[in-house]
């Protein structure tokens, strides 16, 4: 039988054992991880938290000679880079220096000799970095000694030169990994910059798919397969070192616009007869049955938030879906991006994410009109195991942001429908 062992994974405990149940030695295995848990560390937001730390700072650059070295960490996307970092560097100016932990990435060909010897490593953990230089320059800087630090080409992978980096009063140390054992104690002053599940996620999808050109499938699913469980092991567990914490939590009535696709959609009770539809000219395009399962993360309640978050299966597909806080509109308009999704992605992804809290299922007949969509749809939601009827409705959409209302008005007209007896709630809300 194999020895119990305590596992952390993303907000819950599990304790596996040879007999893969949960036994006494749960409770023990519990305190230790109590005692573990980070010192009572201050928290603020992000405003108040910049500030703090540049109080911090200054207390330090006024009681000591050498140069002050500041460390921000925090999980991917979390902000410590532009949300952070940035704005110290702009408080102190020319008496700052900023080094990105990336340029210690050990390279490509580190990696690969690492694999041949059986050791595989990945981008998200320390081991891919070189710490000892990093701790070696820093020790330098703080000597007031000048470094030839390495710079790091993404696109190839590799350390393509070095920049020349003069000791200053303030030297700011931001990455992943900036609290980590083997440099934490070089820093005067340390930040650890807080975001949870949903945020990082969210921001990583918006950022990379500008920023690389990813498919948001691929991102979501390296995402779930190393980003989070690296998070876990090697960055979370640093948030005991800092000084403070500072939440940039993932702010959707904001945020969610970068997605730069909207979603306009209005609903009606009823249903349109054939005479109707033939005097409308409207085309039938499909018909299908659509099962929507909605999903709330561990770290936030979406429906105050107004955000939702679905995987809709349809046709032996799975497409997730993210739409952000409604905007005030004649139509209902969210912003949103959706992706197709594998079975192995989702099932990861919601290993990580959080539990379903709804489902919707649809019998759906899509029609098109004038170039504009719409469907009658017959809807019920499944409470507690149970079928409940919603009805049959209408709803008439779009996804382009510049979508002219007129059009969708004389659609409406052509259908029999009043525009000010429609609903903007979604069959979520309902």
């Amino acid at each position: 039988m194999k020895n119990p062992y305590l596992k952390r994974f993303f907000g819950f405990l599990l304790i596996e054992t040879g007999k893969g149940c949960y036994n006494s030695d749960m409770k023990d295995m519990m305190k230790i991880e109590e005692a573990e848990k980070e010192p009572n560390i201050p928290e603020y937001g992000l405003e108040e938290g910049v500030e703090r730390l540049s109080e911090l700072v200054r207390e330090k650059v006024s009681r000591q000679e050498e140069p002050v070295i500041v460390e921000v960490a925090g999980g991917s996307a979390s902000g410590k880079t532009t949300a952070v970092t940035v704005k110290i560097k702009e408080m102190f100016g020319e008496e700052a220096a900023v080094i990105s932990m990336d340029d210690y990435y050990q390279g490509k060909m580190f990696m690969e000799e690492r694999t041949k010897k059986g050791e595989t490593l990945n981008w998200d953990q320390p081991e891919a970095l070189n710490l000892e230089l990093l701790k070696e320059q820093l020790s330098e800087l703080k000597a007031s000694k000048t470094i030839e630090k390495p710079v790091y080409d993404f696109k190839v992978s590799e350390s393509t030169r070095t920049e020349r980096i003069e000791p200053r009063r303030v030297i700011i140390v931001e990455g992943l990994f900036a609290l980590n054992e083997k440099i934490k104690d070089k820093g005067d002053v340390k930040a650890f910059v807080e975001i949870g599940t949903h945020g990082r996620i969210l921001r990583r999808l918006l950022r990379d798919m500008e920023r690389t050109g990813q498919k948001p499938a691929d991102i979501l699913k390296y995402f779930a397969e190393v980003v989070e469980p690296m998070h876990e092991k090697y960055i979370e567990s640093t948030k005991k070192n800092a000084d403070i914490i500072i939440n940039n939590e993932y702010s959707p009535g904001v945020e969610a616009e970068q997605s730069g696709l909207h979603e306009v959609q209005l609903k009606f009770r009823g249903e349109l007869d054939e005479k109707t539809l033939n005097k409308s000219g409207a085309e039938q395009v499909s018909k299908t049955i659509q099962v929507d399962n909605y999903y709330n993360p561990r770290d936030r309640n979406l429906i105050e938030t107004g955000e939702i978050l679905r995987i809709r299966e349809e046709d032996g597909y799975g497409v997730l879906t993210y739409k952000g806080p409604k905007i005030e509109s004649k139509y209902g308009e969210r912003p949103k991006f959706e992706f197709e999704i594998d079975k192995e992605t989702e099932k990861k992804f919601l290993l990580i994410y959080g539990e379903k809290v709804k489902i919707i299922k649809k019998e759906r007949k899509l029609y098109r009109l004038d170039g504009v969509e719409f469907s009658l749809d017959y809807v019920s939601k499944v409470k507690d195991d149970k079928i409940i009827e919603l009805g049959k409705f209408i709803e008439i959409r779009s996804t382009n942001k510049m979508v002219d209302e007129q059009k969708l008005d004389e659609v409406l007209l052509k259908l029999g429908l009043d525009v000010n007896r429609g609903i903007k709630e979604s069959y979520f809300e309902m």
